[in-house]
């Protein structure tokens, strides 16, 4: 358990056996999702099976943190994202870290780079929520905008949990949008399926133009939520370039 400004957060770490210490990858799900996504199952075990190390934690107010919704805000998410690397990184000191983002976790990821320049050995992301403030408002607010807007807050239905959430979790991505942020030096990877209908494939693909260490790899005819074919294989590929960078 790992003490945070609102409560404490369980943190799952999984290593092979007889690791070496060499490498941990942690992750960082989706909105409204959990530490306990199948994605991070399925890349867990193609990891561990490359003498790869992983982490794997929920943010507030989603999973076994569902309490108060006050919680879910912005701010919260990046200092228990931070929370939870500072601690693994003190555990581990000679230990390289990798970072595996998906959808809001890849927006996250892509804020964190940014205010706190973290030295990473690989970045993947996994249909990356790049403009996150849009796509919020779009799908996500659970009320029409007007409605969610002059009542403060909105009930989110988008998976089985409703969440209820506040306008100004909405103001915060408002004021934290990556193509305001400048170039990226830094190397990263995306996966996106190129009939994503919540994350646009058009957002990454604009990012990748405008950051020369970016790589797109198109996941062709692929939703938001992968297919178990391209899940797979996402897993098994994700798994094998983190293996491979140095």
């Amino acid at each position: 358990m790992i003490k945070s400004r609102i409560d404490t957060i369980e943190v799952d770490v999984f290593t092979p056996d007889n690791w070496n210490g060499n490498k941990l990858v942690i992750c960082c799900h989706g909105f409204n999702s959990g530490k306990n996504s199948d994605t991070y199952s399925l890349i867990g075990n193609e990891l561990l099976t490359k003498d790869i190390a992983y982490a794997k934690f929920s943010l507030p107010y989603h999973a076994e943190r569902r309490n108060d919704y006050d919680d879910f805000t912005l701010e919260n998410c990046i200092s228990d994202s931070e929370q939870v690397e500072k601690t693994i990184r003190e555990k581990y000191p000679n230990t390289r870290i990798g970072i595996l983002g998906t959808s809001f976790g890849g927006y996250l990821t892509l804020l964190r780079l940014k205010k706190f320049k973290h030295d990473y050995f690989s970045i993947v992301l996994k249909s990356p929520a790049i403009k996150m403030d849009k796509i919020f408002k779009a799908h996500l607010a659970g009320e029409e905008f007007d409605e969610f807007k002059k009542q403060g807050y909105g009930i989110n239905h988008h998976k089985a949990d409703d969440m209820r959430i506040n306008y100004s979790f909405y103001e915060e991505l408002e004021k934290n949008k990556i193509f305001d942020l400048g170039e990226y030096e830094e190397k990263i990877l995306i996966y996106h399926g190129t009939l994503d209908d919540t994350a646009p494939y058009e957002d990454s693909l604009e990012f990748a133009n405008q950051n020369k260490n970016t790589k797109l790899i198109s996941l062709k005819n692929e939703n938001h939520r992968y297919s178990i074919e391209a899940l797979n294989k996402f897993c098994k590929n994700a798994a094998k370039y983190f293996f491979e960078n140095k």
